[in-house]
């Protein structure tokens, strides 16, 4: 065997293992990046046709530990702030509950197997399509969503520093 042969065998055993590890995990019930975007969103779709809003221990265990202190941080609005349009986390600016919710494509923009991965959420509401980005990491065994980046540029982060002036 020759250095060629040698240096293709290797490369081969590396990739099966890869491939053997990959399925290890997904026959442990481990969920990737993509199939927590896609369950919260579907989840979070039911919940908001049928207008049951969730729980909140619920709804923050969604989320990093970052992201809920700046939820759970004391709010400093200004006395004349206007109140509109409400932020519906998952789905943006103006979605009421009850208000017609479609989930379309949910693609990866980047990720690594053990996060952080950035994915894209196609939804329609009001007759218009939008693109979410879903910034999800893990902590510990689980994902958490880190951020939510809405297509008219404002985030979930800056929604609440802006509340919590942090």
């Amino acid at each position: 065997m020759d250095r060629r042969h040698f240096i293709f065998a290797l490369t081969g055993i590396a990739a099966l293992l890869a491939a053997a590890t990959r399925t290890l995990h997904a026959e442990c019930g481990e969920m990737s990046s993509i199939e927590f975007v896609e369950v919260t969103w579907g989840k979070q779709t039911r919940l908001h046709k049928e207008k049951i809003p969730p729980g909140d221990e619920a709804f923050y265990a969604l989320f990093s530990g970052e992201m809920q202190k700046r939820m759970r941080a004391p709010r400093t609005m200004p006395a004349n702030a206007p109140i509109g349009p409400l932020l519906n986390a998952f789905f943006g600016y103006g979605v009421l509950p009850g208000t017609e919710v479609e989930i379309g494509k949910i693609a990866p923009v980047s990720s690594r197997d053990g996060g952080p991965a950035m994915i894209r959420v196609t939804v329609k509401h009001h007759g218009e399509r939008h693109n979410i980005l879903a910034h999800v990491i893990r902590e510990g065994d689980d994902w958490r969503i880190a951020n939510i980046i809405y297509d008219s540029g404002n985030s979930l982060i800056s929604h609440y520093r802006a509340m919590t002036a942090r």
